[in-house]
């Protein structure tokens, strides 16, 4: 019972001391996790200003309804739909928006034809807010093989 207590002991005076690493070794500062110097601050940014793109995506039906794309009409999370998704889109992925259009489609009695890609850039800066309409990307449904 008592050296197993020593040894917890010698086990937290390491890690207490491990603290010292970044310290002494400048090298080590900027790549060993958990003791790196600083860590909230290793990935900042130079002041100035900030753009926010927000982006949403539409489908419309073969009836001409118009429908916005969530997560839960996708039947995913909004990472999901992020990143299979809206960034691909976003970058004129056509496969990504075939894949889009497979996934709303599946048993739908009216099934969606075309894809609208809708975003904004919002500049944030000391003077204020600017918004700036991005073009709108559009993709169609390939048509469907004979049955």
């Amino acid at each position: 019972m008592r050296q197993s207590k020593v040894w917890i002991s010698i086990g937290i005076v390491v890690v207490i001391g491990l603290h010292a690493v970044p310290i002494l070794s400048a090298g080590l500062r900027k790549r060993v996790w958990p003791f790196l110097d600083w860590g909230m601050y290793k990935d900042s940014r130079a002041p100035g200003p900030i753009q926010v793109k927000k982006k949403r995506i539409f489908a419309v039906t073969q009836t001409g309804q118009k429908e916005r794309v969530t997560p839960t009409l996708l039947g995913s999370t909004g990472y999901g739909l992020h990143m299979l998704y809206e960034v691909p889109l976003l970058r004129n992925d056509s496969a990504a928006a075939q894949d889009l259009f497979r996934r709303l489609n599946v048993q739908r009695p009216d099934p969606f034809v075309e894809l609208r890609v809708e975003s904004e850039t919002y500049t944030v800066s000391d003077t204020g807010v600017v918004k700036q309409d991005n073009p709108v990307i559009t993709y169609r449904a390939a048509p469907s093989p004979p049955r």
